[in-house]
């Protein structure tokens, strides 16, 4: 059975250290990006591993080191070599105290989840200051010979078991195209690349390994809006089987309670349009507020001048005809004599499973819906109208949620999934049946991934009025 990346480490210890330290590619670098940084930077290492030598030669220079890694033992020996704040985190969950200025993550993204790549990617443009810098170090799938691993087609990357430092291993592996199309899409512009082979010092790991450098330097504010470069113009209006979309949000369950709890915080009347807080929060997080429920769009909300302090909307903006006139009519019911005065947008994340899963599989096939739009363009569009109409101060925020299902065999899920999926957004089109199948197969490697659920991962997007 595979070791999961503590276990590994955790035994690995300082044998990591002398197999992998002694890297001419991996210190050329760092030298380079040293060379970038702003005198006393702050600089996060994720997957620091014993500090040596990217903790140690960015502490070397003077700048202000903080390091993550999910083996304790890891964080433990790097904390004693090397000066600096040292944590035992997983990089999917951590949040760091400060904005960065260069984020590290080199030979740490093997043995995580294709999905979770492309979240902590975003993650790590969301931690960067303006104009930071990301150093990403991987193995590409060319490296990978011999016909071994199994292509991912949603994700355009290669699943493999292997044997590695004498340990059985679930690996995943990009194309060096698909790591630059990664990045930027999450809104870096590439500035270096550097491939080269490497052989551990190690005398029971001899073999040569394939190491891909990437440098990318952080262009866009607002990671979260991506993937990049957005398209021109609004999407059409796309179409939704509101009976289905039901069903499936019958499963939604909120992983990051305290998000949206301290996202209402201090609201008393809330407009929920489309039913999403309905959906994700349970009735003692909207306990002593008045929500009122509006699950079906109109053009003109059926609500008094100035009746909400607070406008909710989920999952709604694919749907809208006018979105300039629907934000409108949600401003003209918010109290803007409310120092809470607040308007709420929730649309999915760049790296949403479900939405990836649907525009990858079913979308070609379809001969008439495109499935959910560009969540970020929708998002942006929001943001630049409320802006013209007084609600210009705007931030962005992730929010965890997963589709939950019973525990039943993997295939009878796979199957029960692909026919929801499919009924949502392409009921009765005439291939149908070809994209149920043609989802079954990557529903089994997600459940394979996180048993019993689909990631959900949205967006909030948080508007207040420019004088409060």
């Amino acid at each position: 059975m595979e070791v999961d990346a503590a276990t590994l480490f955790n035994a690995l210890g300082e044998r990591y250290e002398d197999a992998y330290a002694d890297s001419p590619g991996l210190l050329q670098v760092t030298e380079y990006v040293v060379s970038k940084l702003p005198h006393s930077s702050h600089v996060l290492d994720v997957g620091c591993g014993t500090g040596k030598p990217v903790a140690a030669a960015l502490a070397a220079a003077g700048h202000t080191v903080y390091g993550i890694d999910v083996a304790e033992n890891m964080v433990r020996i790097a904390a004693s070599q090397v000066p600096g704040t040292f944590s035992t985190a997983d990089m999917r969950t951590y949040t760091p105290p400060v904005k960065m200025d260069a984020v590290f993550a080199v030979y740490s993204l093997f043995q995580i989840q294709p999905s979770d790549i492309n979240k902590v990617v975003y993650r790590f443009a969301e931690w960067l200051k303006e104009d930071g810098i990301l150093v990403l170090g991987v193995t590409p799938s060319s490296a990978i010979v011999g016909g071994k691993g199994v292509h991912d087609p949603v994700w355009d990357c290669m699943r493999l078991k292997r044997t590695w430092m004498e340990r059985p291993v679930s690996e995943l592996y990009f194309s060096q195209t698909a790591w630059l199309n990664l990045l930027r899409e999450a809104g870096f512009a590439i500035e270096v690349e550097k491939m080269f082979d490497y052989i551990p010092k190690d005398p029971k790991h001899k073999r040569t390994e394939t190491h891909y450098l990437i440098v990318g330097r952080k262009l866009k504010p607002h990671p979260l809006l991506g993937p990049y470069p957005l398209p021109e113009g609004l999407p059409g209006k796309s179409m939704r089987n509101e009976p289905a979309w039901r069903r499936l949000q019958g499963h939604l369950f909120l992983k990051d309670d305290e998000k949206m709890s301290s996202v209402l915080e201090g609201h008393q009347t809330i407009l929920d349009i489309g039913g999403g807080l309905e959906d994700i929060l349970d009735t003692a997080s909207t306990r002593n507020k008045s929500v009122e429920t509006l699950a079906t769009l109109f053009n003109n909300l059926p609500y008094a001048d100035a009746q909400f302090d607070c406008v909710v909307a989920t999952m709604i903006l694919d749907y809208i005809d006018d979105l300039r006139g629907f934000l409108l009519e949600v401003v003209r019911v918010v109290d803007k004599s409310s120092s809470n005065a607040r308007v709420i947008l929730i649309q999915g994340a760049p790296y949403n499973e479900v939405q990836r899963l649907v525009n990858t599989v079913c979308t070609p096939l379809s001969g008439k819906n495109m499935g959910p739009a560009h969540q970020g363009m929708l998002l942006y569009s929001a943001m630049k109208i409320l802006a013209d109409i007084g609600f210009g101060r705007t931030s962005f925020h992730p929010l965890s949620t997963s589709y939950s299902f019973d525990e039943n065999s993997p295939s009878d899920r796979s199957n029960e999934l692909a026919e929801m999926l499919c009924d949502v957004w392409f009921p009765g089109e005439e291939k149908h049946e070809q994209m149920k199948q043609q989802l079954i197969s990557p529903i089994e490697n997600l459940l394979r991934d996180h048993p019993g659920f689909l990631q959900n991962e949205l967006v909030i997007l948080e508007a207040v009025l420019d004088d409060h």
